[in-house]
């Protein structure tokens, strides 16, 4: 039996997405007013405005779908406490899909809610925050008065929260349900694994870093519950007055797994993972893949030059778990894409204990200590980037990473004594990548184009 679900953005609606699901074929078809509009634009690139001859591939509307849906944890709470299974993915987009990340959103009705309606507006205190952070174990964060909310895509714990005003400003925190509202923040909890302390101040510490240094990390601030947890600006959310209320206005984004139309299990480049059997394998989201989506941005050079510094950039803080969902675009008009601001900035290399593989690799290099001047020049060639522009660029950025480090250690958001010396170890270890950085971009410039 075929069934039907409508996709929204904002007041629009913008398609209609059928399902049967005896033989799971999924099929998509735009509705005429938001094709014929100007403004508009497709899901992703592999389901352009203009539907190919024989209709989208089933399987790419799947895959687009299931980068919308929490993972891990977060996943397997919307199926217990919906009765769904796993593999349900149009089942779970049903009954998660009123708020995903970016402008979506997904209904079984086909007719969209009034505008004007008033949301309903549920406050979370701190006390309570804390409460619910302290027993999530057992309770889990995203299940709110015996509802399951919908999690931003991740393994980490996120609970999404419509602000009222800066929180240094007294603002407020509040679940939201509506149309004219939605979250405009994610609160990120630190994980109560002894393997990963200090996870908030952490993620916190490498976004200041990145916006101290000038690039574009999202916005960032700790708030105490006493607990620390990191609250995370959306940038797919923009809040403006609207006849003297306040009105959230949403930005459609996919991520680097998304524009490449492959699924949430390729967003490492060594998808099969890393058994001496199957290493050689490299199908998932590469630094090749990724500036390849450059070519489908309105300013090639500029955003290729963003994915340069980003890569540079997980390089200095010495985060081996950049995968393909962490870098995303938002979808312009006609469907052009544009890199947003980063996320998802953690020094994993911290932490001992876990597989530090890199999630896409320089060059052949895999490995973070292990990354030479022609890992890196190998990395360049395949990117399309000249290496002179990456040894000023990553020259740059080690020496403006250097002082900011340092200066970001030093910054009031932490606590002393656990806290301070964290940061300050992260300062040390960014300081030494920063030194090796200069060094490494300079050889990789040296080296002869015949022995690439």
């Amino acid at each position: 039996m075929t069934h039907a679900l409508h996709v929204w953005a904002d007041e629009a609606q913008m398609a209609t997405i059928e399902h049967d699901g005896r033989d799971d074929r999924w099929s998509l078809r735009y509705a005429e007013p938001w094709v014929s509009d100007t403004q508009s634009y497709p899901l992703s690139p592999a389901v352009p405005l203009a539907a190919p001859p024989e209709n989208y591939p089933s399987a790419s509307i799947k895959r687009f779908i299931e980068h919308l849906l929490p993972e891990g944890r977060a996943l397997d709470v919307a199926v217990a406490y919906n009765g769904l299974a796993r593999t349900n993915v149009f089942g779970l987009i049903w009954a998660l899909g009123a708020e995903t990340a970016g402008a979506l959103r997904f209904t079984g009705e086909a007719a969209a809610a009034h505008p004007a309606s008033e949301p309903v507006l549920r406050e979370v205190s701190r006390e309570e925050l804390d409460h619910r952070i302290a027993e999530r174990d057992h309770v889990p964060l995203t299940v709110w008065d015996g509802k399951v909310r919908i999690s931003v895509a991740g393994l980490q714990d996120k609970l999404l929260v419509y602000l009222d005003q800066p929180l240094n400003e007294g603002g407020r925190l509040f679940l939201v349900d509506g149309q004219r509202l939605a979250s405009t923040h994610i609160l990120k909890p630190d994980t109560a694994n002894p393997q990963t302390p200090h996870l908030a101040v952490n993620e916190h510490f490498c976004m200041s870093l990145a916006r101290r240094m000038g690039l574009p990390a999202a916005e960032v601030e700790l708030l105490r519950t006493p607990r620390p947890v990191l609250v995370v600006r959306r940038f797919d959310r923009t809040v403006e007055d609207h006849k003297g209320r306040a009105r959230v206005l949403r930005r459609h984004i996919i991520d680097a797994a998304q524009a490449c139309d492959l699924p949430v299990t390729y967003k490492y480049e060594r998808n099969l993972g890393n058994a001496p059997a199957v290493q050689h394998i490299r199908d998932g989201v590469s630094f090749e893949r990724l500036f390849g989506c450059a070519a489908m941005t309105a300013n090639t050079a500029a955003a290729r030059l963003a994915m340069l510094r980003w890569a540079l950039f997980q390089f200095l803080i010495g985060n081996s778990d950049a995968h393909g969902k962490n870098f995303s675009f938002f979808v312009r008009a006609g469907g052009l894409l544009e890199p947003t601001p980063w996320y998802d900035l953690v020094s994993v290399l911290q932490y001992d204990g876990f597989d530090n593989e890199l999630a896409m690799a320089y060059g052949d290099v895999f490995s973070h200590d292990q990354v030479s001047p022609f890992a890196l020049a190998d990395f360049a060639t395949r990117c399309g980037i000249d290496r002179k522009l990456m040894q000023r660029e990553g020259q740059r950025l080690a020496k403006l990473a250097t002082t900011q480090a340092q200066a970001q250690a030093e910054a009031i958001d932490y606590e002393e004594g656990q806290e301070q010396a964290f940061v300050r170890r992260i300062a040390d270890f960014v300081a030494e990548q920063a030194r090796r950085l200069t060094q490494l971009v300079a050889d990789a410039a040296r080296v002869k184009d015949e022995y690439l």
